[in-house]
């Protein structure tokens, strides 16, 4: 009897450890949603090999987390009254139209073709790309502004200009700030209502560029700006509809916009005009592939990990989640930690 009960005192205390071990161990967000399983190897191992189709589940439940927290909405689903349910079929038509209305949709920078162009020699693609910008002020301290911001920055010694960025950040990177820069105007926001969700579109862009273009420093080296530039693409789909709700909903002066009508909104059109903007804007066909997040283009694994990592840091300033679950949510669609640390740690400063 004594040897029963102390085999069953290991096997509970081995229980009581496991339990612990399970409760403290960090959970992926996909796993805490229901997702499925953490993708495994042959052996039974974590893998290391990104999977797309399983970054952009977890992009998209963190995404959904970003606009419900812009918009401050209900963490539930709410029934939809009649009266927003024609605001919602409005925004379908205007934005799902065959002709699209430049009332919505932005138009492309006029310097952007200047700047894809700028490193087709590279020998010429430093003074191109200075004299790009040296054309427009304003534009010229957005860029030395981003390049000295906490996430760009990479050294102690401020940026005074744009041949210095140049020199430290390298042409690829410079590119991306100046896009980023040029597009940036875009998302000021103008209105009174959900003033947040702009300014939260806009930080979640910045972070996520940068998290491209260091995944693609690592793993398409010679898409480092393409990289970047999906990013904006992809955010301009968003902000299009926000855009297109509120306009439909000041046209009912009695009718309080709906926010968990406008992060369902969000979430479903969002990509589909992200595409048209990006097809609009006659871009190329590798940026159009990824923004349909086609398997078959390694440029759409950048855009998701770069989007997933930028919305995850951004959760993670906001105490929506904690740092442990963000990370383990990276792994789990089996980033390996030689790419996500550094990336990481530029995001949160290293916290």
């Amino acid at each position: 009897m004594v040897v029963v009960g102390i085999v069953i005192a290991c096997l509970l205390g081995g229980l009581a450890a496991w339990l612990i071990y399970r409760a403290r161990k960090p959970r992926s967000l996909l796993s805490s949603s229901g997702s499925a399983a953490p993708i495994k190897s042959r052996g039974g191992a974590s893998a290391s090999v990104p999977d797309a189709a399983r970054a952009e589940l977890a992009n998209n439940l963190v995404t959904e987390r970003l606009w419900k927290l812009a918009f401050a909405a209900a963490p539930e689903a709410q029934t939809l009254e009649p009266a927003h349910a024609r605001v919602r079929d409005g925004v379908f038509a205007v934005l799902q139209a065959n002709t699209l209305d430049p009332k919505y949709f932005p138009r492309r920078p006029t310097l952007m073709p200047q700047l894809l162009r700028a490193v087709d020699d590279p020998r010429s693609a430093p003074d191109k790309l200075a004299r790009i910008v040296a054309h427009d002020p304003v534009l010229t301290s957005d860029v030395l502004r981003l390049a000295n911001s906490p996430i760009y920055k990479t050294s102690p010694a401020p940026i005074e200009t744009i041949q210095r960025a140049i020199v430290v950040l390298g042409v690829d990177a410079l590119r991306g700030l100046v896009a980023t820069a040029m597009l940036q105007p875009v998302f000021r926001a103008t209105r009174s209502n959900f003033p947040r969700f702009p300014r939260m579109l806009w930080e979640r862009t910045e972070r996520a560029a940068c998290a491209a273009e260091l995944y693609a420093l690592k793993a398409l080296p010679q898409d480092r700006f393409e990289a970047q530039l999906l990013i904006l693409l992809s955010a301009l789909g968003p902000l299009v509809v926000y855009g297109a709700a509120l306009d439909l909903y000041s046209q009912q002066p009695r009718l309080t916009p709906n926010a968990t009508l406008l992060v369902d909104l969000t979430a479903a059109l969002g990509p589909q005009v992200s595409l048209r903007v990006t097809q609009q804007w006659e871009s190329a066909p590798r940026l159009v592939a990824a923004i349909e997040r086609s398997p078959a283009e390694a440029l759409t694994m950048a855009l998701c990990t770069g989007e997933l990592l930028g919305t995850l840091s951004l959760l993670q300033t906001q105490s929506v989640i904690t740092a442990d679950e963000a990370l383990a949510t990276a792994n789990d669609i089996g980033l390996a930690k030689t790419i996500v640390t550094p990336i990481w740690e530029r995001l949160t400063g290293g916290q």
